[in-house]
């Protein structure tokens, strides 16, 4: 593919969030967002937090917020699978999975902007050649007409060196639709609950052979959210977060009248349901963690999103960082995790 797709500088950082309707995949978008200074403001009040002993979750909230401002997906494609579940008005099951490849246009500090999805499959079939060669003359087109806008609003912001924690990875927030003339959302993003919930210690686990430290979640009393994110308040479920970088690796959720958590409890919780919300996360070889899974699930949990009746996964794999030159885009093949 020709494209004038362009890297974005080291250490760029973007906030990624996916809006999900209920209308069809293509209704799936991709929005970025890159802050004016080099160092995100949430980082440098961040402090190092203590994990020996006795763990100071305060600290290690505030850091694992903070260390996930960074732009990691802005100098990667990579390959995004969204399943959507829900019942027909005949209540029959239904599924439909599309298969995209995603790019994101280069981001001038403090500018926003839109990723460029190319379906590549539908339901397991493949999109025809010919369909997809033109897909692809499109998708650099869109991402060329994507920066020339991006340049032309570029923020005057004057930058700040800026002191702190460096960010070390992305997380992926996700924004559920219900597609109504007056439409609800449901948002899962990994920072809300790090800031309106407390965490109660758990214990260590080895996940990929890096110690995770494990906490139970609930919502904290008086805790105020957005309409999108009320849910949290009927929410219980558990947190892992990596001892060495900070990151939160996975996050999962139940109804809090679905039983009470223990130790042993794993990703199903108490119950022998799935979570209705889910996120996870991965780290490539370049030590930066990027987003795997995000899940919210309004067919299984009907009562708990409004008017969000249908389940929507997406799935992040086939990282791929590129290059750029002027006249055409070079993928290096990722190598396999550390």
């Amino acid at each position: 593919m020709t494209s004038r797709v362009t890297t974005a500088a080291p250490g760029a950082f973007l906030v990624i969030l996916f809006f999900i309707t209920p209308l069809s995949a293509q209704s799936i978008r991709v929005e970025a967002g890159k802050p004016a200074t080099p160092i995100p403001k949430a980082c440098q009040s961040a402090r190092p937090s203590s994990v020996d002993g006795q763990i100071d979750i305060p600290a290690l909230l505030e850091e694992a917020s903070s260390r996930v401002s960074a732009g990691a997906l802005a100098d990667h494609a990579y390959t995004l699978t969204y399943v959507k579940r829900e019942y027909d008005g005949s209540h029959q099951f239904k599924e439909r999975t599309t298969v995209f490849e995603v790019y994101l246009p280069t981001l001038t500090s403090g500018t926003r902007g839109r990723g460029v999805l190319l379906v590549t499959s539908r339901d397991g079939i493949p999109v025809p050649p010919d369909e997809l060669e033109k897909e692809r003359l499109r998708v650099g087109k869109q991402l060329e007409q994507e920066e020339q806008r991006i340049g032309a609003a570029e923020s005057k912001t004057p930058p700040t060196n800026g002191v702190g924690m460096l960010p070390l990875g992305t997380y992926g927030a996700m924004k559920a639709s219900s597609g109504k003339l007056v439409p609800s959302y449901a948002l899962l993003k990994v920072q809300t609950f790090l800031a309106g919930c407390e965490l109660t210690a758990v214990g260590r686990e080895q996940q990929d052979g890096r110690e995770m430290l494990v906490f139970n979640f609930s919502p904290r009393p008086g805790a105020q959210f957005d309409e999108a994110e009320k849910y949290i308040q009927q929410l219980k479920g558990r947190i892992w977060i990596d001892a060495k970088d900070r990151i939160v690796t996975r996050l999962a959720g139940w109804p809090s009248d679905s039983g009470s958590l223990t130790a042993a409890d794993g990703l199903t919780g108490a119950s022998d349901k799935s979570p209705a919300v889910y996120v996870e996360m991965v780290r490539t070889s370049d030590g930066v963690w990027l987003p795997r899974v995000t899940r919210i699930d309004g067919m299984d949990y009907p009562k708990l999103f409004d008017h969000i009746k249908f389940d929507s996964n997406l799935s992040y794999s086939e990282y791929r960082r590129f290059k750029t030159e002027i006249e055409d885009l070079k993928v290096e093949s990722p190598k396999p995790p550390e």
